[in-house]
């Protein structure tokens, strides 16, 4: 059905207008109706006051009205509701199954480090198991428990070493026992603290292994032992779990001011936001672990590694008997010797009878803590002895198994590598020099002379050759021909 209106519009006088047909004018002044002429529209000129429009049906309401609603209906259709939630709820779910797959490869990532580097299933030792170890060249059986088990104890190095994980790496000797390049005399001080710690705590006392590295960090690790007991008995650098968030704060959605039937649809998306803010958390917690996991294991790897059978290759056992006790290290020890004391391992196929076992096992150790990054300061206790006749009797196997011969008779070890350049004769230079009668760092010092610069054309002998062969930065332990002071240290500091 057609609604008719009959509006009436105000029309300025000399309008130009163009009236469709069936429009009617009302002129007040002439008081009548008036047709225009044109009833094809061409434009003229009237002069009219009002103007009504009759028999001319409005149509377009209600097709706007029906396209209105279904438009509504279009845009609050479920599948409409449902395709614009499509994008962030897949988001939703895409951020959990990234996490999942971040966790899988972190965890997969040190799967693959542990078998390359052979690591074994700790889980398959026991406590109770009992390891044969060759220690340097001295035999020995342990429980597993006591390397690795106990305040102070795990967490450490020796608790790696000894963890089951490294078992197939380790080097065998002829016995099939388990070789560690560890000096031996080190290795039974350690022991024996840790029987007496577990004798004590049987018995009910307070106990810790704790206790010997408290004692050796006092004394700054120079004891004779200092340097293993620091590197076996301090906690490997691992990352510590970050403690979880005491509490995840929930995502609230009010509903206060929604219209009443939306109250359901903004309770369930409260609930997926609730549920989803938890998963990521307790997801990124283990997220945090497997990575931990991943470091972990790599510093462990790095820690255990120097004791290990390298993974390409081999590092066979040198061993050399010194009035019947063996004393054994591995070739990469060997290959950190000067000269002198390589080659007496090369030429001492037979036991040996004339040096003191001691003096050698000293020695072997001072490389094989150089071959493990140890200090100036760290290799330098296992070289003191404690009485000036022991440390003279000392130095003289020293000078013939461990210094450098020079061709002035003077003999040298390098202390500390230099990296800079090697002086000419015409150079001039600046030096440190000190002199000592009973032994090196001993009590007995004869000279001290500090930042002496000098041309090295205008110094002799031994001082002069030995400075032509260093470099900027090193430092040397020389024991002069004789007829000069004993011991001297030379310091090469630069090159002016």
């Amino acid at each position: 059905m057609s609604h008719y209106i009959t509006p009436q519009i105000r029309v300025p006088t000399r309008f130009r207008f163009c009236p469709p047909a069936g429009f009617e004018t009302l002129n007040p002044s002439l008081g009548k109706k008036q047709v225009p002429q044109n009833p094809a529209c061409e434009e003229q000129e009237y002069d009219f006051g009002l103007v009504r429009a009759s028999g001319i049906a409005d149509r377009s309401a209600a097709p706007q009205q029906t396209m209105e609603a279904e438009l509504s209906a279009r845009q609050f259709s479920a599948q409409a509701i449902l395709n614009q939630l499509h994008v962030p709820v897949t988001a939703i779910g895409d951020a959990i199954s990234q996490l999942h797959a971040q966790i899988r490869q972190a965890d997969d990532a040190a799967q693959r480090e542990r078998q390359t580097h052979g690591a074994s299933d700790p889980s398959a030792a026991s406590p109770d198991d009992v390891l044969l170890l060759n220690v340097g060249g001295s035999e020995w059986r342990v429980k597993r428990q006591h390397m690795t088990q106990g305040e102070g104890v795990e967490g450490t190095l020796l608790a790696a070493l000894f963890s089951g994980c490294w078992d197939n790496r380790f080097i065998k000797d002829d016995k099939q026992r388990a070789f560690i390049d560890i000096y031996p005399e080190a290795f039974k001080t350690i022991h024996t603290a840790i029987l007496d710690t577990a004798t004590l705590l049987q018995a009910g006392k307070a106990a810790s292994i704790v206790t010997l590295l408290d004692e050796a960090s006092q004394r700054n690790y120079t004891g004779r032992h200092g340097f293993w007991i620091k590197l076996l008995l301090s906690p490997l650098d691992k990352a510590v779990s970050a403690a979880p968030p005491s509490g995840v704060t929930e995502p609230r959605l009010s509903a206060t001011d929604s219209p009443a039937v939306m109250g359901d649809a903004v309770k369930t998306l409260e609930a997926i936001m609730k549920t989803f803010t938890k998963e990521k958390a307790r997801l990124e917690g283990q997220l945090r672990a497997a990575q931990e996991r991943r470091d972990n294991l790599d510093k462990e790897i790095q820690a255990v590694s120097p004791f290990l059978l390298p993974l390409s290759g081999g590092d066979p056992i040198r061993s050399v008997d010194v009035c019947g006790q063996v004393i054994s290290t591995t070739q990469s020890t060997v290959d950190e010797m000067s000269d002198e004391l390589r080659n007496r391992f090369d030429l001492w196929p037979r036991p040996v009878e004339v040096v003191q076992p001691d003096h050698i096992s000293r020695m072997v150790d001072h490389y094989r803590r150089r071959r493990l990054g140890a200090s100036a300061a760290d290799m330098a206790p296992v070289l003191r002895m404690d009485k000036t006749t022991k440390q003279n009797a000392f130095d003289v196997n020293a000078a013939v198994a461990d210094f450098t011969v020079m061709p002035s008779g003077a003999r040298y070890r390098i202390v500390t590598e230099g990296t800079g350049r090697v002086p000419t004769l015409n150079d001039t230079v600046k030096f440190y020099e000190i002199w000592w009668r009973d032994r090196f760092d001993g009590r007995d010092k004869r000279y001290d002379l500090r930042g002496a610069v000098y041309r090295v054309s205008d110094l002799y002998g031994w001082e002069r050759e030995a400075l032509l062969s260093m470099r900027e930065g090193e430092v040397r332990q020389i024991i002069p021909p004789p007829g000069f002071v004993r011991y001297v240290e030379l310091r090469l500091v630069s090159i002016e």
